[in-house]
């Protein structure tokens, strides 16, 4: 799996473990040791590990120190190697309490040691006689280097200061050019593409602003028109909003300053007054007058409750002739003030005469008729009331159970004639809330955590374990919990 970590088994205060199980690795911090199991499982095999590296470059090390002694000693090169070729051999047995499986490891790199340190020697040998040519030459490039970096030492200083002093003035001069290039806008006239950000008031002279936006957001919540008239000096201009309507009139909503009000126009041309009490106080009262008459008309329509079926038509009919004139006036005394009066006589006269009509049918009624109707009526519900139910049989017994609710089947007449115990099916889909719980086959729990494993609680709502670290697993820690933590191979 990518990214995970495999912690292998470890001591910070054991030099050797004692027992590994088969081919199981382990680290010693105290021996600087790799172990792994044996193939019996009973113990442990030193196979690798720092003390290890460190005794082999050490080796390394005595070796290249003989084979560089050799070739630099002119006078005794072959002793000096010789020596250094000894205190490798040296070296390399002193590692005599290795155990068996390192010895073989030892007796090569002692092997290389020995015929690197013949090398050697046979080259200590031959190198002697060019020792004194390669001496001349080493010392003539040796001056011939000194001297030129002295010359060119005398000049660094002052090349060094000039060079400081260009580099600081161009950055100056850079830096004040980018200043100046980033923070101008055109004197007159101009484009500026992109955002702008006016950190501060921003005032416009002129006669006309344009703003060709999609959007356009105010962060205050009061908008004042007229703003340039002063504060000591009397209204005289109208002031409001326009809606540009194309080839169709405009419509406005203004503040009329002769008259003190709010005025709105649907057409362009005609100006309703908004908000304005004297009319209000008249259209109310003459509301009020309309609802009262209809009211009544009514009423009057609904006192001949006796009328018979041919009656009833009629007085629907009147009722909703009435209802309509009424409807009419209303509507009409809401749309225009100033036609009051009229309005005022049509609705009188159409109320009027929607009464008239109504106790007129009321008196015409043909007595006789309704009562008969009315009786038959009676008749009819009475013999429903009393029907004969000898045939329905129900059995005395309780319905309803724990698995079931009780279901019964009811006549026109309210008689209950058939009762059974239906069987509870409630689809899932019906249940909209509540937790169902562990001991009921439920979770316990409403939500989860997103990438969590389920763990078990008994029957306790179920819990998760989850964790957002790459390369974690899922492990059983001391107390037999499961967690998510990298793989550990514990101690010894």
């Amino acid at each position: 799996m990518a990214n995970t970590v495999i912690q292998l088994k470890f001591s910070t205060a054991t030099a050797a473990p004692s027992l590994l199980n088969v081919a199981e690795p382990a680290y010693s911090y105290t021996s600087n040791t790799l172990f792994i199991g044996t193939p019996a499982g009973t113990g442990s095999i030193a196979i690798g590990g720092k003390f290890f590296l460190d005794q082999q470059a050490n080796i390394f090390n005595l070796v290249n120190s003989a084979f560089t002694a050799a070739n630099t000693a002119a006078a005794s090169g072959a002793a000096f190697a010789f020596n250094h070729a000894n205190a490798a051999f040296d070296s390399a047995n002193s590692a005599a309490t290795l155990q068996s499986g390192i010895n073989a490891t030892q007796n090569t790199n002692i092997t290389n040691a020995q015929n690197t340190g013949d090398a050697a020697f046979l080259s200590g040998n031959t190198a002697a006689t060019l020792q004194a040519a390669i001496n001349t030459t080493q010392n003539n490039s040796i001056t011939a280097a000194f001297l030129a970096a002295n010359t060119a030492a005398t000049l660094s200083a002052a090349t060094d200061a000039t060079q400081n002093t260009n580099i600081t003035n161009a950055q100056n001069t850079g830096d004040a050019a980018f200043t100046t290039a980033n923070n101008a806008l055109p004197k007159a006239g101009g484009t500026i593409t992109g955002d702008l950000v006016v950190s501060g008031n921003l005032t416009t002279s002129g006669t006309r602003t344009y703003a060709n936006t999609t959007n356009v957001q105010l962060g205050d919540n009061i908008i004042t028109l007229n703003a340039e008239i002063p504060s000591g000096l009397a209204p005289t201009e109208n002031a409001g909003f326009e809606v540009n309507r194309g080839s169709s009139a405009n419509v406005s909503l203004v503040w009329n300053e002769a008259n003190d009000n709010w005025t709105a126009t649907n057409d362009g041309s005609y100006f309703y007054v908004l908000a304005d009490a004297a009319v209000d106080a008249t259209q109310n009262a003459s509301i009020t007058s309309v609802t009262n008459t209809a009211t009544a008309a009514f009423l009057a329509a609904n006192s001949a409750a006796t009328l018979s079926a041919a009656t009833d038509a009629t007085q629907n009919t009147n009722i909703t002739n009435a209802q309509n004139s009424a409807d009419a006036a209303f509507l009409s005394g809401n749309t225009a003030a100033t036609l009051q009066t009229a309005i005022n006589l049509t609705q009188n006269n159409s109320i009027a005469y929607a009464s008239l009509t109504a106790n007129n049918a009321a008196v015409a009624t043909d007595v006789a008729a309704i009562n008969t109707t009315q009786n038959n009526s009676i008749a009819a519900a009475f013999s429903q009331a009393n029907t004969d139910v000898t045939n329905i049989s129900i059995s005395s017994a309780d319905h309803g159970s724990a698995s079931g609710v009780a279901s019964f089947r009811v006549a026109a007449n309210g008689r209950i004639i058939s009762a059974n115990t239906t069987t509870i099916a409630i689809d899932t889909s019906a249940i909209t809330s509540g937790t169902l719980g562990v001991t009921r086959g439920g979770t316990g729990a409403a939500t989860f955590t997103n990438n969590g494993v389920v763990l078990g609680q008994g029957t306790s709502a179920l819990t998760t374990a989850s964790s957002s670290t790459e390369g974690h697993v899922l492990t059983i820690n001391n107390s037999g919990v499961p967690t998510f933590s990298h793989l550990s191979g514990g101690t010894f």
